[in-house]
This record gives C-alpha cells, structure tokens and sequence, in this order.
C-alpha cells in the first residue's frame, strides 16, 4: 500500500508539468496569431483605402489634383481634393491575396479559382453602390463585410499569408497629362479620371496647341485662344501687363505690355474655379522684348 502511494505522489508533478506546458503551448499559439494579425492590419488598411478611394474618386466624390510617379517602386502619389494623398501600386501584385475588381457594374471577389458577385459597385442611379471591406478574422482567414453582413472569402485555401498580401486591386494605373487610367483585375478598359473632373485651362496661338509661353514687344499686344474647360469662374492674379480675357471662344486673350514695362520674362497667374469651388493655377510665361520702334532705331 505504501509503494502505491509513493507511486501516486510520484506521477501528480508530471500530469501538473504536462497541463502547464500544454496552456503554454496554446497561448504561444495565440500570442503568435495575434502578432501576425497586427503585422497584417496596416496591410489590410491600405487594401481598403484603395477599395473606398478608388470607388469615391470613379464616381466624382473626390477628385485629383496632381499627381508623382516613383519609377523605382511603380507607385503614383495622387494629391486628393480632400487634402490627402493616396499611394497606389501601378502594376500587378504578387499573387495570395483575394483581388476584389468591377464586372458588369458589381462588386467582384476572385480567390484561388473561384469568383464571387459582392454586390452593386456602379449603379446606374449613382446612389446605392456599395463598398466592400476586406478583414482578417481571429482565425486567420479572409472575411468581407457588406451590407452590413459579414462573410468569409469561398475556397479550401483561403487563409491569409503576410508574406504574399499586396494592398492593391489595380493591375495597372497609367498617367497621361490630366488624366489618370485605372485598370482592375479582369478588366479589358480603364476607368479614366480627369483632373478636378476636368477643370482646366489651356492656350494656343492659332497655329501651336497647349502654349505655354509668348513672345511681346513693349507696347504692343499679342493675342491668344484660352479653352477653358469646367470652368466657372477665372481670376487673374496682378501682373504689371495688361491682360484681359474675354468671353469668346477664340481670340479671347489679349495680352499688353506697356511701354514702359522693363524687359524680362513674367509669369502670369490665371486662378480657375469650378462651379463646386475646385480651384486649379495655370500658368502662362510671357518675354517682353524691345519695341519694334526702339529695335528699328538702334539700327
């Protein structure tokens, strides 16, 4: 009887040893799910922004003022009307991640294979659309929320992998002047967005488009055609030549240089709005030369 009580007293440390290592175990587990859920969510904030961003900027909610390109990294820098600035990779991520993309105006999810409709994205009202937002649940797998409802990402291999999430749902972003061009996964167009919905200002001489600078004697004119586009209203900030525009659709710029102006080169300012208040600088650089009176008699 005493050996089998010293045998009882013998195992208790071990089963208590083995319990302890056990809850360790578990919550090294959780504690290293839970640091790779955090390393994840500024990844994740990113996937969001350029869902919401994108959305918001296609249907005229914000606009763009201007924009950088990093040739290193392909990345756009676009200033928003909003004041912020919104960082987009420009060509195609790795692959793992959900690619969230518009088909036949809805909301479209593609993973591993398979395809899901979301929900309305661009409707023809421009009222109900929806934005869909990606998360990662305490399991570690892709979920969205829309409509209020929440919903894991289909498929057997749907667990989220830090080392392959890219935030983007572009495959590729162009520039060309004013305009940037989106295009998302499974798409053949891009969806083009204007420069402050198209707000702008540009000059031509009658023979040369987009001038952006000229050439006047001392008091003499030269005249040029202003397109203005979207354009409400146009202040023109104080120069010491005369500038006056018109409301002709030709021939509607009149610049002066008086005869007493000193020769140099001055850069004019024209202030354009849009009538919801947008405001975009244009520039114009116009040389004053000598007088074609003086030029004449020095000779």
């Amino acid at each position: 009887m005493k050996e089998f009580w010293i045998f009882i007293i013998t195992i208790i440390p071990l089963l208590g040893f083995t319990s302890c290592d056990d809850r360790d175990e578990i919550r090294d587990e959780i504690d290293a799910l839970s640091a790779r859920l955090d390393k994840l969510q500024p990844q994740l904030d990113k996937l969001n922004d350029n869902i919401s961003t994108f959305y918001d900027l296609a249907n005229g909610v914000i606009l763009f003022t201007d924009y950088s390109y990093n040739s290193e990294n392909g990345n756009y820098t676009i200033k928003l009307s909003n004041g912020k600035s919104w960082t987009v990779y420009s060509g195609k991520p790795e692959h793992g991640e959900p690619v969230v993309t518009i088909k036949d105006g809805n909301w479209v999810m593609e993973y591993n294979g398979e395809t899901k409709v979301l929900g309305p994205a661009l409707p023809e009202d421009g009222k109900n659309g929806v934005t869909p937002k990606m998360y990662i649940d305490e399991n570690g797998y892709w979920c969205y929320t829309i409509n209020g409802e929440n919903h894991q990402v289909p498929g057997p291999y749907n667990v989220a992998d830090i080392t392959k999430i890219e935030p983007s749902i572009f495959q590729e972003v162009v520039a060309e002047g004013n305009t940037l061009k989106f295009k998302l996964y499974g798409q053949e167009d891009y969806t083009e967005v204007y420069a402050l919905g198209g707000l702008d200002m540009t000059f031509s001489n009658g023979t040369t488009e987009d001038v952006t600078a000229v050439d006047v004697n001392k008091d003499s004119s030269v005249t040029l055609t202003a397109k203005l586009t979207s354009v409400d209203k146009v202040v023109i900030n104080p120069t010491p030549l005369n500038v006056v525009l018109s409301k002709g659709d030709t021939d509607n710029l009149i610049i002066t240089a008086p005869a007493t102006i000193t020769e140099d080169t001055y850069k004019v300012y024209f202030e354009i709005y849009s009538k919801e208040g947008y405001r975009l600088v244009k520039t114009l650089d116009v040389t004053v030369t000598a007088s074609t009176a003086t030029t004449t008699s020095n000779n």
